[in-house]
This record gives structure tokens, sequence and C-alpha cells, in this order.
């Protein structure tokens, strides 16, 4: 049996333990930022700790005697988790804390593909003061205000759907500054209109492989309204692509990221391995006259929800895609996904993401949302009394695996049904009129009709 160490404690981590010991002999071993039901039923140990330090991690896993260790969330990689697991022998999926730059750093990552002429950067400015950054929105035109640093997905402020004016605008510059939200610095970009999609792909250092698409939707009500959250929910279609996304424009997402992770060893002496995340978006830049892929961002791990689509029709076991990740050895692997669609759909605390009603009781129904075909993930929540409770953030996500986005949506939509408690999510995800909105879109900026 292999002894595993995940790290991580949410939706997306709850569907990395259960890949893991879908298709290998794994003693699983999870190092926790908070209770996760779900984790904690099949892990052999559990344990609440701090994730984000490398020296209480890397004990925890020597000395429960692990080989090798799975990194969910962005910040024990920023941290440096990954580098302290391999100084001690275990191999790591996951990058080490200079490479995992490339998200916990957004002025190093637009710099980076500036200088390898790696295609898919919008225009941006970087700024170290309060000062330049005020002059600069002053005569700018509509932009994309993003801090520098880790902001949990929602830090980035955008003109007109969050910033309705120029002095919104200097207002949040200004409060980035002083709050040192992110970290030190502001990155501030053209504001790019178009459609957003996940490309994720398994790095082994050199090669990459890709993911299914998935489409992600961050606004927190229906018809994409209200302010930006974590993530409500996502689909993937049966061919693993996305109706509004050409294969020119997969392959050319595919090429900026594989161009990316040769670059990295370059410019930082080391190789990536672990998951790289694209966000793109299909967007025309002012001197362009067809939309094309841009890079909004790139983070270093599984998206979340975006894991739960992928991995749930992932049919080559994970374990076994990992030990390649570490030898980096991915290139001779077939990596096969089932040729089926998922919808994810997450709940959450009534008042989320602003002032989100934590504490609350809930009750999930298994049994019945495994009746309907459907699989539940637990996220932030916590366990007192045998009662599970609602954190600050994202409670449950649900998810429907079908032969087609409708069947999908069906089966997700019904399993919310069988969580009950303060919480909401959006039914409109994965639906054909929201997909057909998505379409149209596309469509226009391409001139048809």
């Amino acid at each position: 049996m292999r002894r595993i160490l995940l790290v991580g404690s949410g939706a997306r981590e709850d569907a990395i333990a259960h890949a893991l010991v879908r298709d290998a002999d794994v003693r699983l071993f999870a190092a926790m930022s908070s209770t996760n039901p779900g984790i904690t039923r099949i892990a052999e140990d559990a344990r609440a700790m701090r994730i984000t330090d490398p020296s209480t991690v890397s004990d925890y896993a020597e000395h429960m005697n692990v080989e090798a260790a799975v990194i969910g969330p962005e910040a024990p990689l920023v941290s440096g988790v990954a580098d302290a697991l391999t100084d001690r022998g275990i191999g790591c999926v996951g990058p080490t804390r200079t490479l995992a730059a490339i998200e916990g750093d957004k002025a190093f990552c637009r710099t980076l593909l500036s200088r390898h002429k790696i295609p898919g950067n919008p225009m941006f400015q970087i700024f170290s003061d309060v000062v330049s950054a005020e002059r600069y929105l002053r005569s700018s035109g509509p932009v994309a205000i993003k801090p520098i640093g880790l902001t949990g997905g929602k830090g980035v402020k955008v003109t007109g759907e969050d910033l309705p004016s120029k002095q919104a605008e200097l207002d949040y510059a200004r409060q980035v500054f002083k709050n040192k939200i992110g970290g030190e610095g502001l990155l501030i970009e053209e504001k790019l209109e178009g459609e957003e999609y996940t490309l994720q792909a398994f790095v082994d250092g050199t090669d990459i492989t890709v993911m299914p698409l998935v489409q992600d939707h961050k606004r927190a009500f229906e018809n994409d309204a209200g302010p930006n959250t974590g993530g409500m929910g996502s689909y993937s279609c049966s061919n693993h692509s996305l109706p509004f996304v050409s294969q020119r424009d997969l392959d050319e997402s595919s090429r900026i990221m594989s161009e990316t992770v040769n670059a990295l060893p370059h410019d930082l002496g080391r190789e990536y391995k672990g998951i790289l995340y694209g966000q793109f978006m299909l967007a025309k830049a002012e001197n362009e006259d067809k939309p094309s892929p841009k890079l909004i961002e790139f983070n270093c791990r599984f998206g979340d929800p975006e894991a739960m689509n992928v991995l749930s029709v992932l049919d080559t076991g994970l374990m076994e895609v990992c030990d390649h990740i570490i030898d980096g050895s991915l290139r001779p692997m077939q990596i096969v996904f089932q040729e089926q669609a998922t919808v994810c759909k997450y709940l959450v605390p009534q008042g989320y993401p602003v002032t989100p009603m934590k504490g609350e009781a809930i009750t999930v129904d298994e049994d019945a949302i495994a009746k309907l075909g459907g699989s539940i993930f637990y996220a932030n929540v916590d366990v007192k009394n045998s009662e599970i409770l609602t954190g600050s953030s994202r409670t449950v996500a649900v998810l429907g695996v079908s032969e087609t986005v409708e069947e999908a949506e069906k089966v997700a939509e019904a399993a919310t049904q069988h969580v009950k408690g303060p919480l909401m999510h959006r039914s409109d995800i994965g639906t054909s009129r929201l997909i057909a909105k998505r379409i149209q879109h596309v469509k226009s900026m391409r001139g048809a009709s």
C-alpha cells in the first residue's frame, strides 16, 4: 500500500482524496486547515494544523512515513511546503516556493510572459507606490486592478462591474496599498471583454498533458450578477472542449501554457512539477479584429471548483499520474478522460461573500444524492457534536456527471435539494440558456450573427 499525504481541506481536496484512493492501493494521510468530513472519512489519519507552515507539515509527513504528497491549495505552495517535503525525500505534486510565484506574484507572471514573448498578455503596468498608481489611473481607460499577491480569488476589481467610477478605481488602489492587500504592490491591466474558460494541465517539469476545458462562474448571483467569489460552480462538456472555443483557440491556449513551463527554468533554474491552471479569456485587444486567447492568470494548483469537473471523469488513476509527474515521465503516458459532461454547483452561506451566515447547522442527505447519480464534496465546514456547520466561505459542492451538460445539470440541481440549511446557490449554472448566452457573445465578437 502506498502512503500518500494530501494537504488541504476544501472541496477541491475532497475530490483529490477520492480520486487518489479510487484506483490505487493508497493509505491516505491528510494535513488540513479545518475539518472536512469527506476527507476524514477515507483518510487513515487526518489532522488539523497550520498547513502553510513548512516544518509542521513536513514533520507530520515524516512521522507518518509517507512517500509522496499532493498539495491542494496555493497558500502552502507559496509558503514553501513543497520545498520542505522534497528536502526530506518526499516526492511532491506541487511546485516549489520559487516556482509558485507564477500565481503568488502576478507581476512576475506578466513579466515572464513579456520577457519570453509568450502570447496572451494584455497591456499591463506594475506599481510599487500609490502615487504613481493614482497618476496612471487618472488618465487610463477601463482597467482591471489586481493586488500582486494572493487574495483568495477575491482581490481583482474591474471597471464597471466592481468599480463604477474613476473615483472608485482610485479608492480601491489606495485601499490595496494602505491595507497591503495581497502583499506589496499593484498590477493594473487593460480591461478585457470576452468569455473566460479554464485549461488545466499536468506538468512534469518539461511536458504538459492538458485536461478537459471547464467554464467557471465567479459572480455570486444568477445571470452573472453580484460580487466576485471563489467560484459558484462550473461545467465541462463530453467532447472536452466548450461550445464557444475553437480548436485553434484550444491549441493556442495549450501553447501558451507549454511555453510558460519551458520558460520557467530559464528564469528560475528549476523545473515546474505539479498542476498548472490557466484562466483564459477569448477577447479582443485594442489592435485586434478578432478575439484570441488572453491569459487572465496562472494558478499553481487545481482550480476549485474545476477540480471536481475534471477528476470526476479522469479514467486513468490519479496516483499513477502523480507518480509520472514526480518522476518527470508524462510524455509516454496516455492519460484518458471519459467522454462525459459534468456540472458542479456550490452551495454557500446566505450573504456570501460579503456577510456570510457562519456557524449555522446544515443537513446533507448523501444517500439521496447518490441515488440521483450525484456526488457531494465538503468545503468550508466545521463539525461539532455531529452537526455540520457553515463557515465563512463556500460550504459544499454537488456534482452531476452524464452524457450531456443538460442531463448533468439536472442531476446537480436535484442534488442541491438534499442539502438543507440557510444556503444559496446559482441554479442557472450549466443550463442551456446560460450556455447559449456565452455562445452568442463569442459569435458577436467574431462578427457572426
